[in-house]
């Protein structure tokens, strides 16, 4: 049941996820500093009420994405580095994303075990790895068709106040078994397929017309696909079910990504004075 708590913290982290874009896109490949009012006029366009702006702003300053300086009686803000390196990681990531891949059939394979009273680490790991195109096999168990994240799985494992202990190796697996019995087993696919019909739906047919609405048809469209590398294993097309609509959704990303980026950052150029 969704309580109005609930909502509010929903509406919380669609703000900061667009924030996030926003910094990621119009702010740090520029290299600049950007006024305070400046972000929260832009969320304003995205549609976000100029009190909930206001706190999101404050509030990743307080998480240390952001540092201010006063100038006279305005805040000019500055992308922490610790900030910067993840955005710019994010968006390269983003920028590969979507493109066919090939399958040489090895399986990477990752077993660990995190104990009770480190619930929170077990939780980042796992975000982690599921970033990185892995799935869950179950029992510690989690499986990637990505044999070249072997490195990165191991970093996952060691990136935490306490290394865990684990195991990283690579399989073939056994005439007997299916690989996408595998695949069945480890992602669910079905969701994502949803995702990505509706994402082709949303924007295969977008037209905005102002330059505000170009701004914020930008945003909600990086932002929407940014979701998709935390969400999609970026499975070889051999292991996928027929018809799988990731191709016709990256068409229409780029596509849209290509028409709409210089006129949004024009109009946040002109928010921020030029």
């Amino acid at each position: 049941m969704t309580t109005p708590a609930n909502s509010r913290r929903d509406v919380s982290r669609a703000t900061r996820a667009t924030l996030l874009t926003i910094l990621g896109e119009a702010v740090v490949p520029e290299g600049r500093k950007v006024w305070q009012e400046t972000l929260v006029s832009a969320l304003g366009t995205t549609g976000t009420t100029i009190s909930a702006a206001r706190q999101v702003v404050a509030r990743a300053s307080r998480d240390d994405w952001l540092t201010s300086e006063r100038v006279g009686r305005r805040a000019l803000m500055s992308v922490t580095e610790d900030t910067r390196e993840r955005l710019v990681v994010a968006r390269e990531r983003v920028a590969a994303f979507g493109a066919p891949v090939e399958w040489d059939g090895r399986w990477l394979l990752i077993t660990f075990s995190v104990p009770e009273d480190r619930r929170d680490q077990r939780y980042k790991i796992r975000s982690q790895l599921a970033w990185l195109g892995f799935g869950s096999l179950g029992n510690g168990v989690w499986i990637s068709p990505h044999v070249q994240h072997e490195d990165a799985a191991m970093r996952v494992l060691q990136s935490g106040p306490e290394p865990i202990e684990g195991l990283v190796f690579t399989a073939v697996p056994s005439h007997a078994h299916d690989p996408r019995q595998v695949v069945r087993t480890a992602w669910d696919l079905d969701d994502l397929r949803v995702r990505y019909l509706d994402f082709h739906r949303t924007f295969s047919g977008a037209r905005p017309g102002k330059p505000g609405a170009v701004f914020a048809a930008w945003i909600q469209l990086i932002t929407e696909w940014r979701k998709f590398p935390g969400m999609d294993p970026e499975l070889p097309d051999s292991l996928l079910p027929g018809k799988w609509p990731r191709q016709s959704a990256y068409e229409v990303f780029r596509s849209r990504h290509e028409e709409w980026t210089e006129l949004a950052l024009e109009y946040f150029r002109g928010l921020d004075g030029g």
